[in-house]
Order: C-alpha cells, then structure tokens, then sequence
C-alpha cells in the first residue's frame, strides 16, 4: 500500500493528464502524460493558459522552422509555465541555445532541452564556461561511442556539466557502467544513457550497477519489465536515490496498479512501458520531497540539484523520442 502522499500524486497525476489531453488535443499524447508529470512534481494542477501563453512565447519569439517548435515544443511550454517568468527564461534559453550552436552543437529539439537545462540555472551568470564543458563532455561520449552518441545526448552532456564533474573521471565511469551491464541489457544507445545518469552516483561502479539490475529483475518479477529503449535511462536515478530494492519496486508496482485504474491511464491509452517509467517517475518524486527527513536519506548522489535535472533529462528525452517515432509513422503513411 502506497502513503497518502503518493496516492494524492496519483490523483494529481490523473487529473493533470485528462486537463492537457482535453485542451492540447493536437499535441502528442505522450506529451501530455510528460506536462502532467512536470505540474505534478511541482505539486499544480495543469495551467491551460500559462501553457498557451507559453506557446505564444515561443511562436513569437522564434522562425518557422525552429527547433523550438519541433518536438519538444509543448514540453518547454509546459517548463515555461512553471516558471515565474516565462519570458526572461525563455529568452535565456534562446541565448544559450545559440551559444550551444557557437561552440559546435547542432540545431536540434534536443538542444532546446540542453539550452533550457542551463538556462534553469538562475545562480550561473556567465552561461559559456558551462557551454564549453558541455561540449567537451560531447565530445568525449562521442570519442568513446562514436555510433551510439548523437543528438538526444546533448541534454545528458548538458546535465553533466551543470554537475561539476571533471570530464575524464565521469566518462571512465561511464564506461565502467557500461562494460558492467551490457551482458545484461545490451550494447546500445539506451544503456549509453544509463550510464550518463549513473554516473551522477557517489557509490562505486559495481554497486550501482548491481543495485540496477536487482532493480530492474525485481520490477520484472512483479509485472512491471522496464523497457529496453528510451525508458531504460530512467531507472538510473531509482539507483541513486535508494539502497532498498524491495521496497522501491513494491511502491512503483502499486502506483502501477492505482494508474492503471484512473480514466485516460489503462491498457487501452497508455502502453505499459509507458505506465511503469511515470510510476516509477510519481515514487522517484515522493523520495526527492522526502530527502533531508529521518526516513529518507540521500547517501549516493551528488546533490538533488543533479537528481532533479536527470529525472526531467530521462523522461523528456524518452517522450521526445516517442513523439518523434510517431511523427515519423505519420509523415510515412
């Protein structure tokens, strides 16, 4: 049984997700459960009209064919519309987006993503140390996964380097990580994004490694198999925020099962891939709003900061991915 805290996060959850499906009809069905999600752990109801303010924003403030209108557009209207002032962040976002392509990024919907990711931070003033590592981080994914790393890398080289990580010894760990569990989920580019989140952990490789395979057979023993692909990155941060693995995948199968049963959730609207990373997502937000209590201690990550900047990272990136697939089979059909 979840607490009552989780369970109002569920409900929430529901409520958020049948407002935006409702009002953003011509959106991405993925991306509603994605705006849910974000007015959720800020602990709203979803906004109607901040979220089309938001869109105005960037419509007008952008050419026809920007990359800010690609798929990741509702998601950063739904990130504007949390913020106090949508449109001095979405301009230091623009900013920062065009010092990203500077220093050798291309345009990209993942680069919006990056450039928001930075332009978050409030306290960094001087945005272009931050770019530059940003691509040195890149650059060194790439030298290492040549095939594998791409354009939906740029948030994660963006979230490392607002970590302050020194390149060399995050992407040794990386490939520490990555050596460790391709046996057991194979080489590819979601085990790649594994690792970029797992390396945000203070703990030795072998146990983080470890803790994520218990983590991912444990949920696969209760129904709830996470997926391969694109979800795969976003059981990474169930590692860094707790050693308990029973008790962990016992919570994402309840919320499973309470999401399965809200209109607009079950089997005939949401896949369960699907359902099981936004559980996971729900009980991962309970454990960041417990960190500094008695019950929850946050022993193997660098700081919540980080975590939160993952989280956000994995599951824009997995809907991003997903809205462009869809996107794709339209266009081909």
């Amino acid at each position: 049984m979840i607490n009552n805290s989780l369970q109002a996060k569920c409900d929430l959850f529901a409520e958020n997700y049948l407002i935006l499906r409702k009002n953003f009809r011509w959106d991405y069905a993925m991306m509603h459960c994605l705006g849910a999600l974000l007015y959720t752990n800020d602990g709203r109801t979803a906004d109607v009209e901040a979220i089309k303010a938001a869109k105005e924003i960037i419509k007008k403030n952008t050419g026809l064919f920007s990359s800010f209108k690609e798929t990741t557009f509702f998601a950063l209207s739904v990130l504007l519309s949390l913020d106090a002032d949508p449109q001095g962040l979405f301009e230091r976002s623009f900013k920062i987006f065009g010092e990203l392509k500077n220093a050798g990024f291309y345009g990209s919907p993942y680069l919006t993503l990056a450039a928001f990711s930075i332009a978050k931070r409030a306290d960094i003033t001087d945005t272009e140390p931050v770019v530059r590592l940003a691509k040195e981080f890149y650059d060194a994914m790439k030298k290492k996964h040549r095939f594998l790393t791409s354009t939906d890398d740029y948030g994660y080289a963006a979230m490392l380097a607002l970590t302050g990580l020194s390149v060399e010894p995050a992407i040794n760990e990386m490939e520490t990580c990555y050596e460790l569990l391709k046996k057991e989920f194979g080489s590819g580019n979601a085990l790649q994004s594994l690792t970029h989140v797992l390396t945000l952990g203070e703990e030795s490789a072998d146990i983080k490694c470890s803790r994520a395979v218990k983590i991912y057979d444990k949920l696969k023993e209760k129904g709830c198999k996470v997926s391969r692909y694109e979800e795969l990155a976003s059981m990474g941060i169930l590692v860094l925020i707790s050693s308990d693995v029973d008790k962990i995948t016992d919570e994402i199968k309840d919320t499973y099962e309470i999401l399965i049963g809200k209109k607009g959730l079950g089997s005939w609207s949401m896949g369960k891939h699907e359902r099981i990373m936004y559980a996971a997502a729900l009980v991962t937000s309970e454990y960041m709003e417990g960190i500094g209590k008695d019950s929850v201690q946050l022993a193997f990550a660098n700081s919540l900061t980080s975590i939160v900047i993952a989280q956000q990272t994995a599951m824009i990136i997995a809907a991003t991915a997903a809205a462009g697939a869809a996107a794709s089979s339209s266009s081909g059909s």
